[in-house]
């Protein structure tokens, strides 16, 4: 049995070939591009086939994937051949009980990105209006005005904070849909489980609620898959790309009321039809190994404290984060920062908000921050 302090020894010393070796002869695990969100990443066009690129964009786990979930994604290649019914049923069963839920409460897709999608598509069926915040993970908007739907889009408060009130106040008779990043992405903040509750109380039931708790399992807040039978117009997604390291598997789900996972199931083929064998083999024994999600938790707050430190050290403001990523402000910056990030092979975020000169910074191992501050902030 592979040790995880040997996965992040030998992630630190060359990722991709670590990651090669793992997934050796897999088809189905090959890493997804992720386009909608590469195409407004710095540098990496130039940057994403160079062996030596350290990869601080994407929230990505740094730490790789379970040694259990490893071993049965390799032992379930056997079963490539075969459509994934049982795999299917027992992920399902899994992720009910894993949010004391039931299996009708649970809607499964490759990543919580197909799920942003899949609901856009469902609420846009009679056109309408949405309101999303802004910066956040708003991948789905351009799908929701292409299918005709118009928007509000809501900035942070002062204190960086997705402004709930503004929010509220911006319904309309129309409006079909809100959206709510918590964490959000990318400024890592968390809304208290109080103010989502007693939004979701003012808001009427006619109108969807999506809240996205892509990085919930880096907090110690409890998610609100709990409220999904109490209110049928809330739904959940979540995923597997972070804290389990799924990126590249590509695993998601949606925690719903039964009715709104029936009626998000009518504009699939047949629920999990995208997701291989291999990757739900992998996810069913990934969440058994508490061992490994400890020691990643444990991992990503150290890093988040070297790294917070070493911008309170240089005089750079930053956001408290409750993710795997830390939001920051280039505005005491000397130099041309995406400069010096191209010229050290470093992907980095994009600017989020042009007053403050915001962007982020995803987490990697200690020593590819120490490398980061090191290169990038050398006087």
């Amino acid at each position: 049995m592979v040790k995880f302090g040997e996965i992040i020894s030998d992630m630190t010393t060359n990722r991709r070939d670590w990651l090669k070796t793992a997934f050796l002869g897999s088809a189905a695990l090959t890493l997804s591009p992720l386009e909608f969100l590469a195409k407004n990443t710095p540098n990496f066009s130039e940057l994403k086939n160079d062996e030596k690129t350290i990869r601080l964009c994407f929230n990505e786990n740094p730490f790789g994937v379970s040694p259990k979930a490893l071993e049965a994604m390799q032992k379930s290649m056997s079963f490539s051949s075969m459509y994934d019914f049982k795999f299917s049923d027992v992920l399902g069963e899994k992720l009910a009980e894993k949010n004391q839920l039931k299996k009708d409460n649970i809607l499964v897709s490759a990543g919580s990105s197909f799920l942003l999608e899949l609901i856009t598509k469902y609420v846009s069926l009679d056109k309408g209006h949405l309101i999303i915040p802004n910066p956040s993970f708003t991948i789905f908007e351009p799908i929701a005005e292409f299918l005709g739907m118009s928007k509000s889009v809501i900035p942070l408060n002062d204190q960086k904070k997705i402004d709930l009130v503004k929010m509220k106040n911006s319904i309309r008779k129309d409006t079909k849909l809100i959206y709510i990043c918590n964490p959000n992405n990318p400024t890592g903040d968390l809304l208290s489980r109080q103010e989502i509750e007693t939004f979701i109380q003012s808001v009427p039931e006619s109108i969807t609620i999506l809240v996205d708790e892509a990085y919930i399992e880096f907090t110690n807040q409890r998610s609100l898959g709990d409220w999904v039978n109490l209110h049928r117009n809330l739904i959940i997604t979540r995923t597997f790309s972070k804290l389990y390291g799924f990126a590249g598997a590509r695993l998601g789900y949606a925690m719903g009321h039964p009715k709104m996972i029936k009626n998000l199931k009518k504009l699939q083929s047949w629920n999990g039809a995208e997701i291989s064998v291999v990757t739900m083999a992998g996810a069913i024994a990934a969440m058994d190994d508490q061992e490994f999600i400890s020691k990643v938790l444990d991992n990503n707050q150290k890093v988040k404290n070297f790294t917070n430190a070493e911008f309170l050290k240089r005089g750079i403001k930053t956001i408290p984060s409750s993710a795997n990523f830390v939001y920051f402000s280039l505005e005491n910056y000397k130099g041309d920062y995406f400069k010096n990030l191209k010229d050290a092979k470093i992907l980095g975020g994009k600017t989020y908000e042009e007053k403050g000169k915001w962007t982020r910074i995803s987490l990697g191992t200690m020593e590819e921050m120490k490398r980061y501050f090191e290169l990038i902030y050398k006087s």
